[in-house]
């Protein structure tokens, strides 16, 4: 009866003798490796890429003041680079100096947006990829109420966002039968165009109905359906990052639904 009463003791402390020290170890080793990692994060965040914008209202698209940028196309670069742990950093610029920028200088990752057809000669002898159309723009010729349904031939000068060309009327432009005025400001445009210094404003047709509606212009200026339009597809674009921009599209066809909710957010479907 001694020996029964006295053995399993120690048998019961001798097995928490042999395992503590390696659950201690073990324990501790998971702590350690996890501090690490969380020192190593910390320590070393991956750098924003630069993401050239325009600086330029043209919401619900895209909007900028200069320092904020907001609308649809933030959104969804903001999803892209979240569903890919990356951060972006936008750098709004005036369209023709973000051309000049993006073109000449490894200064900015990506820019947006782009299109092939934009400023070809200017692109002539460099590589640039662009991604799946992520938006359409149709912009055409807003005037003066009075004036909606006048052909062509009655404009002669038409503003414009300095940096933008209207194919629309390229032929007219040849033949010297229309004038442009450039302005880095939509809204002096609009502006011009209400006092009679201007004849039309080319821009985006839905961008033109909300800044008119802002603005308090609606009831003296509109976009004239008669009148030549463009249709221009919205992509990001890379000089030096390819397969950033294959990796964009592959997120553009995965999460193809939260796509179209920012689309319908922003009354763009």
């Amino acid at each position: 009866m001694s020996w029964l009463t006295s053995a399993p003791p120690v048998l019961v402390w001798e097995r928490h003798r042999s395992t503590t020290p390696t659950m201690f170890r073990r324990f501790l080793a998971g702590v350690l490796a996890a501090l690490f990692a969380l020192s190593t994060a910390h320590a070393a965040p991956s750098a924003p890429m630069r993401v050239g914008v325009e600086k330029l209202d043209y919401y619900p698209f895209y909007a900028s003041d200069g320092k904020r940028y907001w609308g649809y196309a933030r959104d969804l670069m903001d999803a892209y680079a979240a569903a890919r742990g990356q951060r972006f950093h936008y750098e709004p610029l005036p369209v023709a100096e973000l051309f000049r920028l993006f073109l000449g200088s490894d200064r900015l990752d990506f820019k947006f947006p782009d299109n092939p057809r934009w400023s070809e000669a200017d692109k002539t002898g460099k590589t640039v990829r662009y991604s799946q159309p992520v938006g359409v723009l149709t912009e055409g010729l807003v005037v003066r109420r009075a004036g909606l349904g006048q052909p062509l031939s009655r404009l002669r000068t038409v503003g414009i966002v300095k940096g933008f060309m209207p194919s629309s009327i390229a032929r007219a432009l040849r033949r010297g039968e229309i004038s442009l005025v450039e302005s880095p400001s939509l809204d002096a445009l609009f502006q011009q165009l209400a006092i009679g210094r201007l004849d039309a404003v080319y821009v985006e047709l839905q961008v033109a109905r909300q800044r008119l509606a802002f603005l308090k212009l609606d009831k003296q200026l509109a976009p004239d359906p008669t009148l030549p339009a463009d249709r221009h597809e919205l992509r990001l674009s890379s000089r030096l990052h390819p397969e950033r921009i294959a990796d964009f599209d592959r997120f553009l066809v995965d999460d193809a639904e939260r796509v179209r909710e920012l689309k319908r957010r922003y009354g763009l479907l």
